[in-house]
């Protein structure tokens, strides 16, 4: 007998090993195709290194412009909201600075955004009106009961809602 998930999840995900493989030697093209010339990398405190690195590399590969996005999740029902805000907002600016740090090791310039919102809603808008040719962002590693009480994840929610590729790491 077999038994299927109903949350599979069939997008590609990227390991730190195949990012260094693919990545590291990436030639740029883009004089050719005018592909990614601006990045979008959305990244919160949860973002693991490597998925600012692949950004940055394909920033470097493409001489690409890079935005640092971050975003702090609001909703009405929080209590002692101020508390909760102050700790989201130094979880985002530890995220963005976490890429500013990355990119100065790569030698690659990054605007850093701080925003406030529905993280999923607040990236697909920033693309959408900033002219944004890829936007990267990490795909949580979600097991057991997370998995089933979350099951939608920012990423699946950025993949759906932009005519924008989206780059899964």
């Amino acid at each position: 007998m077999a038994v299927h998930s109903a949350f599979t999840d069939e997008s590609t995900t990227i390991s730190e090993q195949e990012y260094e493989h693919e990545f590291n030697g990436l030639t740029s093209t883009a004089d050719e195709d005018g592909l990614f010339e601006h990045i979008l990398v959305a990244v919160d405190d949860k973002t693991n290194e490597t998925v600012s690195g692949v950004a940055l590399s394909l920033a470097a590969a493409y001489d690409a412009q890079v935005d640092a996005l971050s975003v702090v999740r609001m909703n009405a029902s929080v209590d002692h909201w101020d508390m909760v805000v102050e700790r989201r907002e130094d979880g985002a600016e530890a995220a963005l600075d976490a890429v500013g740090d990355v990119a100065a090791e790569r030698d690659v310039s990054v605007t850093k955004r701080l925003r406030y919102g529905t993280p999923a809603e607040e990236i697909e808008q920033y693309a959408e009106h900033n002219d944004v040719d890829l936007i990267v962002v990490g795909e949580p590693n979600r097991t057991g009961l997370r998995r089933f009480l979350s099951p939608k994840s920012v990423a699946d929610r950025v993949r759906k809602s932009t005519s924008i590729p989206v780059l899964t790491v």
